[in-house]
């Protein structure tokens, strides 16, 4: 099954195919979206990884309400200025607040990125236009956070960016531990303390 999963998600990666994906169900892409941050750091080569984020960006800057629909994906949208302006219930759930205490309010404010590998993404990422993506170890004892994440920053029309990520209590639940993380494909790994 993993198998197939993955051939389908490479086979929507094909520029010729990419289109094809947003005739499926809203609910379909975002299983798709889902699969992709799953097998993201399984695959050794950053040129698939950098396909299947191509294809994560087409599915949401053609329909961000695909997001209403991740059950195990957070994601939360930011303007130009890191306002926020959309999160979904995932990462509400998993931020445990409410949406009208997080709208509106700086992304910064929300997390302890500050001056942080992660917020120097974020800046690359509006800066560039280009997507960013790294997996994250994540400790705060005090807030009872203590685990791994995949964080994809996309950007989003108007100079905002698209964040999501995806949970793992341990790093084997989100990468392959074949990967040599001195490689030049390895992927980027931040360290939050």
């Amino acid at each position: 099954m993993q198998v197939i999963r993955r051939n389908e998600l490479l086979h929507f990666t094909r520029p010729e195919r990419r289109s094809e994906v947003l005739e499926l169900s809203l609910e379909r892409r975002a299983e798709l979206i889902e699969n992709i941050l799953m097998y993201l750091y399984t695959l050794q080569s950053k040129e698939q990884r950098d396909e299947l984020l191509g294809l994560v960006q087409t599915i949401l800057n053609d329909d961000q309400s695909v997001s209403s629909q991740f059950s195990t994906v957070a994601y939360i949208v930011c303007d130009s200025k890191l306002k926020i302006t959309y999160v979904n219930k995932v990462w509400l759930d998993r931020s445990q607040v409410d949406a009208e205490l997080t709208l509106g309010r700086v992304l910064y404010e929300e997390r302890d990125y500050l001056d942080s590998e992660i917020e120097q993404m974020y800046s690359m990422v509006m800066e560039t236009r280009l997507i960013g993506d790294a997996l994250v170890r994540y400790r705060n004892i005090e807030k009872g956070y203590d685990g791994w994440f995949a964080l994809v920053v996309i950007p989003l029309d108007e100079g905002g960016i698209g964040v999501l990520s995806k949970f793992g209590a341990t790093k084997e639940e989100l990468t392959d531990q074949s990967i040599d993380p001195n490689s030049p494909d390895a992927p980027r790994f931040i360290h939050l303390q």
